[in-house]
């Protein structure tokens, strides 16, 4: 017995460590790319900047579409399967941005790159939960997320390279390097074993996730703590320069700083959202360190001294930190918990699809804010942040016994 528990342990470590490489060559190409296409469509691909953005934005929502239906099928032909099938696409859709050079092709290649990238999240959790012990399943993710954020600076680092340059062809090529990455990404999944699909007689609905009310209220409310993230990418540069008198070196210097702790501490934290009453408290404490961080960025407007100012936006700052760890903390959790088995795909496909929405949106709804509006803009981002997650606790109860149902579930749908 001790024998055939060490052995599966170590099969075990050898999955994730085929997880972890896998998740580590696709950020490469994601830290590649996402740091060069705004100056590869533009510049190199000659697509003016607004037409830019309305393509990029549009063809980002209509890729999130494509989420539910490959949740579906995460359950009905096997995770592995795919997962695998996702990534090889992205690998392939990725190349469309070779031949886009106006609004419409742009359009295209952004919804099919947007729709993989988005199905690959919610089809990798349900992997890694199918796949492991429980007890591992969210630390797993929180290590997978530390590889993320290394591999995506060394793409980073990468991109500073290729935008140094002022011919096309390092731009193509990396464009060529980053479908690569997806490439080599599949075959490491290849290696790992097959989760059988859910059978037939044990399958839920095709809109099981989606009835379940209460787990996409609380997947929709949480969501909106994403936007977090575009408090980084969009309100804080242009709020340090145009509504304080702190550096405006601050931004990029707190991305780094900030994906080192997160690196850091990722694990640490997650631990705590291992049971659904942790989960519950993380969402809590990212909405309260969240909006803590919009009120001391709100207050930086306020020094005339440029050393106090940027001391005010380091205290923002570190409260992003602490309110972006529990976030990811308690999003694991709370959709894990409260997924029904037999659609778990169907469950993870869900919050990917409310995440991505959110994300989507957060950089033109939080620079609307912060630029129209100033500190009033980042006030009503701390309220959305401290209420978002309210709701959670009273749906957990009613989310659990709907999960735990069991539909009855049509011959047309099976």
């Amino acid at each position: 017995m001790s024998r055939s528990r060490a052995e599966k342990a170590g099969e075990d470590r050898l999955v994730v460590r085929r997880l972890l490489l896998s998740e580590g060559v696709a950020a490469l190409g994601d830290g590649l790319w996402f740091s060069m296409w705004a100056v590869y469509l533009t510049s190199v691909q000659g697509v003016p900047a607004a037409t830019m953005g309305l393509a990029m934005g549009l063809g980002g929502g209509l890729g999130l579409l494509a989420a539910l239906p490959v949740g579906t099928l995460t359950d009905r032909l096997g995770a592995r399967e795919t997962l695998l099938a996702v990534t090889v696409l992205r690998a392939a859709f990725s190349l469309a941005f070779l031949a886009a050079h106006g609004f419409w092709t742009l359009l295209i290649a952004a919804a099919l790159f947007t729709s993989m990238g988005t199905a690959a999240k919610g089809t990798k959790v349900a992997l890694v939960h199918l796949m492991l012990p429980e007890r591992d399943c969210l630390p797993v993710l929180a290590r997978a997320r530390v590889v993320q954020h290394v591999l995506y600076a060394a793409g980073a680092g990468a991109a500073a390279w290729v935008l140094s340059h002022e011919s096309s062809a390092p731009y193509h090529a990396a464009v060529i390097v980053n479908s690569l990455t997806f490439g080599v990404s599949a075959a490491i999944l290849a290696r790992l074993p097959r989760v059988p699909p859910v059978p037939a007689a044990q399958r839920r609905l095709s809109t099981e996730a989606l009835r379940n009310f209460p787990f996409t209220a609380i997947m929709s409310s949480t969501a909106l703590l994403a936007l977090c993230w575009a408090l980084l990418s969009s309100g804080l540069p242009l709020w340090l320069k145009e509504g304080t008198a702190a550096p405006v070196w601050i931004a990029p210097l707190s991305v780094l700083v900030s994906s080192l702790l997160i690196a850091l501490f990722q694990v640490r934290v997650t631990r705590g959202g291992r049971r659904l009453a942790g989960a519950v408290r993380s969402s809590w404490r990212a909405g309260a360190a969240l909006a803590g961080c919009c009120l001391a960025f709100a207050a930086a407007a306020w020094p005339t001294s440029p050393v106090v100012a940027g001391g005010v936006v380091l205290v923002g700052l570190g409260l992003h930190v602490l309110g972006e760890l529990y976030y990811v903390a308690a999003r694991w959790g709370l959709s894990i918990k409260l997924m029904a088995h037999g659609a778990q795909g169907q469950y993870q496909a869900v919050a990917a699809t409310t995440e991505g929405a959110v994300v989507a949106v957060g950089p033109a709804l939080v620079t609307t804010l912060v630029i129209g509006s100033g500190a009033a803009g980042w006030g009503v981002l701390a309220l959305v942040f401290l209420t978002c997650s309210l709701p959670v606790a009273p749906l957990c109860r009613p989310a659990l016994r709907r999960a735990a149902a069991r539909p009855v579930r049509k011959s047309s749908a099976a």
